[in-house]
C-alpha cells in the first residue's frame, strides 16, 4: 500500500473495546438491581448483546434512530430476562452515561497506533454518536492520534453510504487512492468503502468472517507489518 497517506479506522470494535467495556458497565449495573436471584448474570448479559446487536444492524440500515434504541433497548432486554421495565430508563442512562467513560482497547491498539502515527495521517469514521465517541476516545487515551473525526451524526449519513465516506476525505484533505478503511464489520465498513472506491482491510478476530477486504487481519499488531 505504497500510495497510503490517510489511514481511517472504524472505533467500536476495532480500537475500542466495546465487549469488555460494556461487560464492566453491564455487570455494575446488574448489581444495582439487585436481581441475582431471579436472573444469572451471564443471561442478563448474553441477552443484552443479542439485543443491541439486532438494534445496530436496524440502525444501520435506517431502520430506527438513536433515540429508539436508548428508549428500547433496555425495555427489551428487561422483558425477555424477566426484570421489572420501569427500571429500563434509568438502566439506559446509567449504561450510556458509565460504558463511554470506560478505557479498554483492542489489544495491541496503542502499539499499533504508535507506530502508524508517525508515517500516515490516521482518522476516524463511526455509525456511533457525537455525545459519546469522543468521551470513548478521551477515557481510552487515544485521542490525539486523529486528526478527523466523522460520526454518522456529523456527515448525516451511516456507513456503508457513500456519503459518509466522501465526507471523512474531504475533511481529511484525502483522496481515495491514498486512502484506506480499517473496521470489523464486512459490510458497513468493508463493503461500504470497497464499493466508494478505496482500499480495505477487515479486523476479524475470529477469522471466520467474509468479506472482499484487500486483506484480512486477526490481530491490529499485523497492520505493523503491512505497513
Amino acid at each position: 500500500m505504497k500510495e497510503v497517506k490517510h489511514i481511517f479506522f472504524d472505533l467500536d470494535h476495532t480500537l475500542w473495546d466495546y465487549d469488555k467495556n460494556a461487560q464492566e458497565t453491564l455487570t455494575e449495573l446488574y448489581a444495582q438491581l439487585n436481581v441475582s436471584d431471579s436472573v444469572p448474570l451471564k443471561k442478563f448479559i448474553k441477552v443484552y448483546y443479542e439485543v443491541n446487536e439486532k438494534m445496530w444492524v436496524k440502525y444501520n440500515n435506517k431502520q430506527i434512530n438513536r433515540d429508539y434504541i436508548k428508549e428500547y433497548r433496555f425495555v427489551e432486554v428487561f422483558r425477555k430476562v424477566g426484570i421489572d421495565e420501569s427500571y429500563a430508563e434509568d438502566s439506559s442512562n446509567y449504561f450510556m452515561n458509565n460504558c463511554s467513560r470506560k478505557p479498554h482497547l483492542i489489544e495491541y491498539a496503542k502499539i499499533t497506533l504508535d507506530y502508524l502515527v508517525k508515517k500516515y495521517k490516521l482518522h476516524i469514521i463511526t455509525n456511533g454518536f457525537n455525545d459519546v465517541q469522543p468521551v470513548k476516545l478521551s477515557s481510552s487515551g487515544i485521542q490525539d492520534y486523529f486528526e478527523v473525526i466523522v460520526t454518522s451524526e456529523t456527515s448525516q449519513a451511516r456507513k456503508p453510504e457513500p456519503e459518509i465516506f466522501e465526507d471523512a476525505l474531504k475533511k481529511a484533505s484525502a483522496s481515495k487512492i491514498e486512502s484506506v478503511m480499517i473496521g470489523d464489520n464486512p459490510k458497513t465498513d468493508v463493503h461500504g468503502a470497497r464499493d466508494f472506491g478505496i482500499k480495505t482491510i477487515l479486523f476479524d478476530p475470529s477469522g471466520r468472517k467474509r468479506s472482499m477486504a484487500d486483506y484480512s487481519i486477526q490481530s491490529l499488531d499485523e497492520l505493523i507489518k503491512i505497513f
